[in-house]
């Protein structure tokens, strides 16, 4: 019996099989654990190939290319899963060796990982290339690794061959690895310039985002989490969940039992990216799934601030994974209250129904955020001050304190949001244009003196929802509210319109416009109170990069200001120091993805 052709004409998504974890994370029933994944459908042309990827099958070293895969029966616009549950063979191994089943996986988690996105910021983006499509190759190189090249405009996937007991290993099988380099791709479209030279944080971010998307997202495939929380009989045991109950303090023995609760949960498979990478890389240990990373188990402490092992843009990133990792098992553990306590356990439905509720919740958090943060300059602080304030703007209402637990986590890893940079013109989210700002070392512009407030006179508000232009017009006539020196070199790069639904279903449709500020200045003329490293040469020009966003309602009306200002003295001399330290010069060799790829710990 052949598999049915779905009509993409007449769906807005459609079902494509892939394996939903590493091949060697399995089941109770000790197979690989599958799922059909939601693909936005489109035509689609040999390779497989749609509008925003393409698949190209290229040998290691001969760049010989494997013929295209065809996924439908000679109608782009039907498609034909050729291995669901009814049609896949017995054997799993079968498929891994399978060059037309790796393209479709590598192809359908790209696709779901890109539209999971889109979903959130309510709207298309664009790659940083410019061009409409991301090319993905799923056998690129010989090793355990795969990585995102803005050069090549692709995500290149490693493999190696099977060797002794150790199986065949393709990362393009792995959706923790497909998930987590296009999302290295979609960021570097959204903000390219987290790439260049900064402090290490902004490094450190590209590869937070893309492990929590990948591990994150994993929750919202059908059934995933209950598979992979099953040990066979439909119930899960928390072993602390008898001597919590026990307790005579009722209120105490909640609380424990919701703390060793999330202990257990941080064991599960589903906290543990890249298991097979991990198990090439790393000893097995008895009774655990390897993994590449496993940042759940991060001690929430403020010593990573002064180790120098956490200069290293992977080991730095395990910070915000482990705050939002820890954060989920909190709240999922503390979901879990109401729940019936049978004696042979929990039924295992409804604690991984509220696990999907969490996940599926903070991951929404982050990626609404992303428009709030600055274009350049990032540091951790600014992360959890956007995802706060753009949560708040969204949702008024946080009945079940994800916006406390959050930053409670945060802060025990001594990350806190800094004195407001945003100015939120409404005073809700933000404090109003009145509140305290960054001392710069420079006189304030006296020709920019504020007259009234927010001024839209000679504006075309329909205009400034799309044009730079329009835009500058506007910070131009507002630069004294908006605490903006136009004596600095000033750039709107984009101004994009977003329609974001909260949970609630509240729609804000909102325009972002992102500005950046350049000043250039040889050593010896650098603004008062910002030192040039010491050896740098009199006759090598220094950068310094701040910038903002500016957020409008539908109306065209401001609503509020992000701000990373450029001479803010105190983060200019440490961004400095740092990049002296590590061997970098503003506007040399910026090496963009090549550092999130130097040493061991790659992805």
């Amino acid at each position: 019996m052949s598999a049915a052709d779905q009509n993409l004409l007449h769906h807005d998504t459609v079902a494509m099989t892939v394996f939903a974890q590493d091949p060697i994370v399995l089941t109770a029933g000790k197979l690989p654990l599958f799922a059909q994944l939601a693909v936005p459908a489109e035509r689609l042309q040999r390779g497989p190939r749609g509008h925003r990827f393409h698949v190209v099958d290229v040998g290691v070293g001969t760049n010989a290319a494997a013929a295209p895969v065809v996924l439908n029966d000679g109608d782009p616009w039907t498609y034909r899963d050729r291995w669901d549950a009814d049609h896949r063979p017995a054997d799993p191994a079968l498929l891994v060796e399978d060059a037309d089943f790796r393209a479709q996986n590598l192809f359908a988690v790209a696709a779901h990982t890109l539209a999971l996105f889109e979903r959130h910021l309510g709207r298309p983006i664009p790659w940083q290339s410019r061009y409409p499509q991301l090319y993905l190759v799923p056998r690129a190189r010989i090793e355990a690794n795969a990585f995102y090249s803005r050069e090549h405009n692709a995500v290149l996937f490693g493999w190696l061959p099977a060797t002794g007991d150790q199986p065949s290993l393709y990362t393009a099988l792995s959706y923790d690895v497909i998930a987590h380099e296009v999302s290295h791709a979609i960021l570097d479209g959204l903000r390219p310039r987290y790439t260049e030279p900064g402090l290490p944080d902004q490094l450190a971010f590209h590869e937070a985002l893309a492990d929590i998307v990948a591990l994150l997202s994993v929750f919202s495939l059908k059934d995933v989490a209950k598979r992979l929380l099953d040990n066979g009989n439909g119930k899960i045991v928390f072993p602390g969940d008898e001597a919590a109950m026990r307790n005579p303090d009722q209120e105490v023995g909640r609380r424990l039992m919701a703390e060793w609760r999330a202990a257990e949960l941080k064991a599960t498979p589903l906290t543990l990216l890249a298991e097979q990478i991990g198990g090439r890389r790393t000893p097995a240990v008895p009774g655990r799934y390897p993994a590449l990373r496993r940042s759940v188990d991060l001690p929430a402490s403020s010593a990573w601030t002064t180790d120098p092992a956490f200069l290293e843009p992977h080991r730095r990133a395990e910070v915000l994974v482990a705050a939002f990792l820890q954060t989920l098992v909190a709240i999922w553990a503390a979901r879990l209250d109401p729940l019936r306590v049978d004696q042979d356990g929990v039924d295992v439905n409804r604690v991984a129904e509220e696990g999907v509720k969490s996940a599926q919740h903070l991951l929404g958090m982050l990626l609404r955020a992303l428009d709030y943060l600055p274009p350049a300059e990032l540091e951790f602080a600014d992360v959890i001050d956007a995802v706060l304030t753009a949560d708040r703007r969204l949702a008024s209402d946080d009945d079940r304190g994800y916006r406390d637990k959050l930053r409670a986590a945060f802060a025990a890893f001594g990350i806190t949001p800094p004195e407001h940079q945003m100015v939120d013109e409404d005073g809700d989210a933000a404090p109003p244009p009145a509140a305290r700002r960054t001392p710069t070392p420079y006189r304030a512009d006296p020709d920019a003196k504020t007259r009234g407030g927010i001024r839209y006179e000679h504006l075309n508000l329909a205009a400034l929802r799309t044009s730079p232009e329009e835009v500058y017009q506007f910070i131009w006539n507002n630069a004294g509210a908006l605490g903006i020196d136009v004596r600095l070199t000033t750039r709107v790069e984009r101004v994009l319109g977003s329609t974001r639904v909260g949970p609630d279903g509240l729609v804000l449709n909102e325009t972002i416009a992102d500005y950046v500020q350049i000043l250039r200045a040889l050593p010896a003329e650098l603004p008062p109170g910002i030192d040039a490293p010491d050896g740098l040469p009199a006759d090598e020009p220094v950068e310094l990069l701040g910038g903002g966003v500016l957020v409008f309602d539908q109306f065209g009306r401001f609503r509020l200001h992000q701000r990373k200002p450029v001479l803010d003295v105190d983060r200019q001399n440490r961004r400095l120091q740092y990049l002296a330290k590590r061997g970098f010069r503003d506007g040399g060799d910026k090496r963009r993805f090549a550092l999130l790829h130097d040493g061991e710990d790659e992805q």
